[in-house]
């Protein structure tokens, strides 16, 4: 089933083409939910986290947790929403960095698939590069 978002933004940041069929990307993509790194920062600790969803009902994102196996279940294209969030980890607290919001296209193109980025709002210091790299990273 095509797993679209009616809302999904017309102007597109960035399109690009992932070298793996379309269920593999679906797989990476699944991979990456819900998954964090830590890294030293200037401040101290960062966190960086990932959580991502797909679209449900084209009016809403749903949790990819909930919609198990993702493979099974999506087929031709799917939009996700991506959430990549910074936190500085101190002794006494956490403090929030940074959110980043992403929307991923991804269309099934035969032994590529095709994938759109578009970035929601302009708060965060991340962009769709960073993300491409983030997806070419994990999947190839």
């Amino acid at each position: 089933m095509r797993r679209i978002y009616h809302r999904f933004p017309q102007a597109i940041d960035l399109d690009f083409e992932l070298n793996r069929p379309f269920r593999e990307v679906l797989a990476c993509i699944a991979r990456m939910h819900d998954t964090h790194t830590t890294a030293r920062g200037a401040d101290g600790l960062v966190k960086e986290r990932m959580l991502v969803q797909v679209a449900d009902g084209r009016t809403q994102f749903l949790d990819l947790n909930d919609l198990a196996p993702l493979a099974e279940k999506v087929t031709e294209v799917a939009d996700f929403r991506i959430d990549l969030q910074r936190t500085l980890l101190t002794p006494e607290k956490r403090l929030p960095v940074s959110e980043n919001v992403f929307f991923l296209r991804i269309a099934d193109k035969g032994a590529v698939t095709e994938c759109y980025v578009a970035k929601e709002g302009r708060l965060g210091d991340l962009d769709a590069m960073d993300l491409r790299k983030m997806l070419k990273g994990a999947c190839e």
